[in-house]
């Protein structure tokens, strides 16, 4: 009896040792696999917003009966973009909080471009849609504070400033001036030359050059002061334009030149980051005024965790997206090999015009800048 108590112990105990190694094998694995990032992205993002109900977090829906409804959302990107990303962040994170009442259908690139979203939204024809602040500008004349050129050096001087009490003042006039309820910002992120013709290193390698650009007043004025003959259209008219030679390039952040396997049109990329362009996420005023107050919290949740996922995309895709235009036969000039000091000098002219009417904005901007350097 005592032999067999212990080799029934003896096998307890391998048992035991058995099913310890086999859990750490399988977070080992789960580790591995969440590496895994491109494919595997919105996966990631459903378990992440769909583990359980969270502490802190508002969930709505629990005595609803009725058909899901359905909202429109819409970005100006294809799928392979990080608006992609984000949307698919906005959509798990209010299906998995609503309890069936929401359902999200996602738009990507196929309702036009910025300037048709900002309408749809303003009509209320586009329930939810981030559109350029560039463009929202010619309503909101504060917003063009964050279309001065070379205005920010890093991401965390823009996120300090658009997530802090500067951002939240400039959310509030766009609901109270554009006719549409804006909730957050998040990234377009910092715009790079490209063109057909020549490398661009200096503000005089832009002379002469036919250029597109977006609409704003302060992207058009810099890339007329730097030479440019300039045109403002979509993205995917300029696609279009670059592809039958009508422009010789445009700015764009590095992700959507991949995204848009521009290496095929295009030959010169420069990492000038001139720009640091930002949307913002809004809804209609008609799709946000039915909602109660629960529901305008939870949508006002989702609508941050989504900055949060784009915004991260954003920043671990460029220097890989700067990689891939290489490695598809484009000549990248880094930059360090720009004259950012003379780009800086090059734009004074446009600063000093908006600082007549942007003055306070602009050295409020600053202070904040100069504190997250």
């Amino acid at each position: 009896m005592k032999s067999m108590s212990k080799n029934v112990c003896i096998f307890l105990s391998l048992m035991f040792a058995c099913t310890t190694l086999s859990a750490c094998g399988s977070s080992e694995n789960s580790s591995a696999s969440e590496n895994k990032s491109t494919e595997a992205t919105s996966t990631a993002i459903t378990q992440d917003a769909t583990s359980g109900q969270k502490e802190g977090e508002t969930y709505i829906g629990a005595d609803y009966t009725g058909s899901p409804i359905s909202i429109k959302a819409a970005h100006t990107g294809n799928e392979n973009t990080t608006y992609q990303v984000g949307m698919l962040a906005f959509k798990d994170y209010v299906e998995s909080h609503s309890n069936g009442k929401y359902t999200v259908d996602i738009f990507p690139s196929t309702l036009g471009g910025d300037s048709d979203l900002y309408e749809g939204l303003q009509i209320g024809t586009v329930d939810f849609a981030e559109v350029n602040t560039s463009v929202i500008s010619s309503t909101v004349e504060d917003l063009k504070v964050l279309d001065l050129p070379f205005m920010f050096s890093t991401r965390e001087q823009a996120y300090a400033v658009l997530d802090g009490e500067i951002g939240d003042k400039l959310l509030q006039e766009i609901t109270d001036q554009a006719g549409i309820k804006a909730i957050c910002f998040w990234e377009n992120g910092f715009r790079d030359f490209t063109n057909n013709v020549h490398p661009i290193a200096t503000p005089d390698d832009l002379k002469d050059l036919n250029m597109r650009c977006m609409q704003s007043d302060i992207y058009l004025n810099t890339f007329k002061n730097w030479g440019c003959n300039v045109s403002v259209m979509s993205i995917s008219e300029t696609v279009t334009a670059m592809q039958s030679g009508v422009i010789d390039g445009h700015d764009n952040n590095p992700d959507t030149v991949v995204a848009n396997s521009m290496w095929e049109y295009q030959k010169y990329f420069s990492d000038s980051r001139h720009f640091y362009a930002c949307k913002t996420l809004d809804f209609s005023q008609s799709f946000w005024s039915s909602l109660d107050s629960e529901e305008q919290n939870m949508f006002t949740e989702a609508a941050k965790y989504a900055r949060d996922k784009e915004r991260m995309e954003c920043a671990n895709r460029y220097d890989a997206a700067l990689d891939k235009l290489k490695e598809n036969g484009m000549e990248v000039t880094s930059h360090d090999e720009i004259d950012i000091d003379a780009f800086k000098e090059s734009v004074q002219p446009i600063w000093s015009e908006y600082e007549n009417t942007l003055g306070n904005l602009i050295n409020e901007v600053k202070v904040v800048v100069d504190a997250t350097n």
